[in-house]
C-alpha cells in the first residue's frame, strides 16, 4: 500500500483539512481518501513528515501484510518502534504481518514558526478516564504533567453523521476547558469510513488514530496523554495499551500512557472531589446520545459506582440522580464484564451497600440463565440460512437486558 499524496486545503466555517490519498496493492486502482480537520489558526503548525501517516496506516498494512511505502521523511525512533508495534500486534493476533516499511532516507526537520515552548497535550472524551488523567495531572508533584490542550475527536466516539451531537459535546467540552484553564481542540476525522472500518477499532487501531492526530500537530506537542481504558490486572490486547502507546513516540513527541494503576471505582471517587467532572460526564456508549442515556450497560455501570460513592445526585448528565436497582439487576454480563462486575460487586459491599450487591447478583444469575439459548442461537448461525433465525433468537435470549 502506498500513500499517494497529501494536501491541505482550507475548509469550511474556519477549519483546515489535511487529506493524504492512500492506496493499495491488493486493489489496483482503487485509493481512499483519509481526512483530518483542525481549526485554521492551527494552519502553521501542522507537520509535513510521515509520522503521523506511518502510524495511521499501519494497521492496514499489518492486516494486508503489504509493504507499506511513504513518500515523506519519518522519525527513525517511530520507524524502529512501529516494526516493534507490528511484532506485538502479531504475537495478540497471529494472522497480521509486520509489514515492511518503504520510506526516503532522512530525518524530517522541525518547522521554523513551530512554538518556542512546547505543550501537553490530552485526548478528551469528557469521560471518566480522561477527565482522571487530566484531573490527576495537574496535582502540583513531580512526574505530573499539566495538560495545555484537551483534544476533542469528532468521528471518533461520535460518528460524523452525528453533527448536533458533536456540536452539543463539544459545547459542554469548551466549558470544561474554560473552567480548568485549557485550551479545547476540535478535531474531525473520517478514519472510521475509510478501509480501517474493515479492522476492529477497539482492538486494534483506535490508539494509531489518537497518534496520528497528534503527530499532525507534533511541533506543538513535546507530549501527549492517552488516558487509559482498562487497569493493569484487566489488561487484554487492544488498540490502546501501555506496551504499545509509547511505541507512538517520535525523537521529539512522547505519548504516555495514564491511569491504569487505578481500578475505575477508584477513578470516580477522585472525580467525586471536582464539580466541574461531575457537571460534564460523558461516558454513554451510544454515539447518538446528547447525554448519557442511562439505558445502555455502560451508562449503568457508571451510575452504579457513582450511587455506592454517594456523587450521583450531583451527575445532572445521567437523567436519573438515583439508581434503578431493578435495571442493575438486569445487566447482562458475560466474558470481561464478569472481572469488572466481581469488582463492584466488592466494591459496593465495601462500602456496606448490600441492595446493590444483591442486584448485581441477580445480574449473574439471569446472564447465566439466558446463556442456553444464546448457545443455540450461535449454533443456529452456522446452518445454511440460519442467519435470521439465530438473530430471532438473540433478541428473545436478551430481551430485557442492559446491554
Amino acid at each position: 500500500m502506498e500513500l499517494i499524496s497529501v494536501r491541505k486545503v482550507d475548509g469550511a466555517l474556519g477549519r483546515v483539512r489535511v487529506a493524504g490519498v492512500v492506496a493499495y496493492d491488493d486493489r489496483p486502482g482503487a485509493t481512499d481518501e483519509y481526512v483530518f480537520e483542525f481549526p485554521s489558526d492551527l494552519a502553521g503548525a501542522l507537520s509535513d513528515s510521515g509520522n503521523p501517516w506511518l502510524v495511521c496506516l499501519a494497521p492496514m498494512a499489518a492486516s494486508l501484510g503489504e509493504p507499506l511505502r511513504l513518500p515523506l521523511l519519518v522519525d527513525p525512533l517511530l520507524a524502529r518502534n512501529v516494526r516493534e508495534l507490528m511484532a506485538i500486534w502479531q504475537s495478540w493476533y497471529p494472522r497480521l504481518h509486520v509489514a515492511p516499511v518503504v520510506v526516503p532516507s532522512g530525518l524530517p526537520a522541525p518547522r521554523a514558526e513551530a512554538a518556542p515552548r512546547r505543550r501537553t497535550g490530552l485526548f478528551f472524551s469528557g469521560g471518566v478516564d480522561s477527565f482522571f488523567t487530566l484531573l490527576r495531572n495537574d496535582a502540583p508533584e513531580i512526574g505530573s504533567f499539566p495538560v495545555d490542550d484537551l483534544i476533542a475527536i469528532h468521528g471518533f466516539d461520535i460518528l460524523l453523521e452525528n453533527e448536533r451531537t458533536f456540536e452539543s459535546h463539544r459545547r459542554l467540552l469548551e466549558r470544561v476547558a474554560a473552567e480548568t484553564g485549557k485550551t479545547l481542540i476540535p478535531v474531525g476525522m473520517n478514519l472510521r469510513r475509510t478501509r480501517l472500518r474493515e479492522l476492529a477499532m477497539g482492538g486494534l487501531w483506535h490508539g494509531c488514530a489518537l497518534a496520528s492526530i497528534g503527530l499532525l500537530l507534533e511541533d506543538r506537542f513535546e507530549r501527549l496523554l492517552v488516558a487509559a481504558s482498562l487497569e493493569y490486572p484487566k489488561l487484554e490486547p487492544w488498540g490502546s495499551h501501555p506496551m504499545t502507546d509509547p511505541l507512538l513516540s517520535t525523537s521529539r513527541t512522547s505519548f504516555l500512557h495514564d491511569g491504569a494503576g487505578f481500578e475505575r471505582w477508584e477513578k470516580l471517587e477522585f472525580l467525586a472531589g471536582f464539580d466541574v467532572a461531575l457537571r460534564s460526564l460523558r461516558v454513554c456508549s451510544r454515539d447518538a446520545s446528547e447525554g448519557n442515556c442511562g439505558e445502555c450497560e455502560k451508562c449503568y455501570r457508571n451510575m452504579i459506582i457513582l450511587e455506592v460513592l454517594g456523587a450521583l445526585p450531583r451527575s445532572p448528565t445521567f437523567p436519573a440522580q438515583s439508581l434503578d436497582l431493578d435495571k442493575a439487576s438486569r445487566v447482562y454480563i458475560r466474558g470481561w464484564r464478569s472481572v469488572l462486575y466481581r469488582g463492584l460487586r466488592q466494591f459496593a459491599a465495601s462500602r456496606g451497600r448490600r441492595d446493590v450487591v444483591k442486584a448485581i447478583d441477580r445480574s449473574f444469575r439471569r446472564s447465566r440463565w439466558r446463556q442456553p439459548l444464546l448457545s443455540v442461537a450461535e449454533r443456529v448461525a452456522k446452518v445454511p440460512y440460519g442467519g435470521r433465525a439465530s438473530r430471532w433468537l438473540k433478541r428473545r435470549a436478551l430481551a430485557g437486558c442492559l446491554r
